[in-house]
C-alpha cells in the first residue's frame, strides 16, 4: 500500500511540474508572439506595376506587329514622347520608320516587354527615348545609378541581338513639370554621353539643349499644356538635329 501511495505521489509531482512547464512556455510564447503595436506599411506588387499597360498599350503593339513589315530604316521606341510623335513618318521621309513607343514606359518594364517591342522588326537603326524612371513619385522613382545600369543592360541586349545596328540615344529633356529633378536628369545625360563615347553602337544625341532658351531656361513654347510632352515646335527641334544623322 505504501508503494502505491509513493507512486501516486510521484505521478502527482510530475504532473504539477509538467503543468508548471506548460504555463511557463505559454507565457513565453505569449510574450514573443503578441503584437502590441504596429507600423503602417505600403507594399506595391512589382509585377502588378510592370503589367499596368498590358491590356492597353502593349496589346496595341502586339496587334500592330502582325501587320507591319519587318524591314524598316529606323525603329523609334521608348515612352510617350515617342508614342505621341504623330508626324514621325512625315518628319523622317523618305526613311521608313516604325513607332514602337508606349505611354508610361520605363526601363524596368521595357526589359520585361523587350520581345513585344522588338517583335519581328529588322531596323537599320534604333532611336530611343525614355524619361519616366526619374520622377518625384517615391513609389516609381529610382536612382540615377540604377537607371544608368538598366539602360546599359538594355543596350547590351540590343547589341547582342542586332550586331552593328546603331542606337541613337536621345538625351532626357528638361521640362517644367519635372524641374525639381533637373540636376538628376543632367547627371544621367552626362553619364550617357560618356558611355556613348566608348560604345561601338550607341550614339548620344543632345535633344535637351534645343528645348532651352538662350539663358538655359526651359522654353515653354515648345511644350503642350501638360508641361511634359512636346508640341510640333518642340518635335521640329528634334527633327532638325536627328534627321541629318539618320540620313547620313
Amino acid at each position: 500500500m505504501k508503494g502505491i501511495l509513493f507512486i501516486l505521489s510521484v505521478l502527482f509531482a510530475v504532473s504539477c511540474a509538467n503543468n508548471h512547464t506548460t504555463e511557463a512556455q505559454t507565457a513565453e510564447q505569449s510574450s514573443v508572439y503578441t503584437i502590441n503595436s504596429s507600423l503602417p506599411v505600403t507594399k506595391q506588387c512589382d509585377m502588378e506595376w510592370i503589367l499596368r499597360y498590358e491590356d492597353k498599350h502593349i496589346k496595341t503593339l502586339r496587334e500592330r506587329a502582325e501587320t507591319e513589315p519587318s524591314d524598316c530604316d529606323v525603329m523609334f521606341f521608348g515612352s510617350s514622347s515617342i508614342r505621341l510623335w504623330k508626324s514621325l513618318k512625315e518628319d523622317f521621309a523618305p526613311l521608313t520608320v516604325v513607332n514602337r513607343g508606349y505611354g508610361g514606359a520605363t526601363l524596368r518594364d521595357l526589359h520585361y516587354n523587350y520581345n513585344t517591342v522588338m517583335a519581328h522588326y529588322k531596323p537599320k537603326a534604333f532611336v530611343f527615348y525614355c524619361d519616366n524612371d526619374l520622377r518625384t513619385k517615391p513609389e516609381v522613382n529610382i536612382t540615377v545609378g540604377e537607371l544608368f545600369d538598366l539602360v546599359r543592360l538594355l543596350f547590351k541586349r540590343i547589341e547582342a541581338d542586332y550586331p552593328g545596328v546603331p542606337v541613337y540615344f536621345l538625351a532626357m529633356k528638361h521640362c517644367q513639370r519635372r524641374e525639381a529633378i533637373r540636376d538628376r536628369q543632367a547627371t544621367y545625360n552626362a553619364l550617357m554621353r560618356e558611355y556613348a563615347e566608348v560604345s561601338d553602337q550607341v550614339i548620344y544625341v543632345d535633344t535637351c539643349t534645343p528645348l532651352l532658351t538662350a539663358d538655359g531656361e526651359i522654353d515653354a513654347s515648345k511644350f503642350v499644356d501638360d508641361k511634359i510632352h512636346l508640341n510640333a515646335k518642340g518635335y521640329a527641334e528634334w527633327v532638325k538635329i536627328l534627321k541629318p544623322m539618320l540620313i547620313k
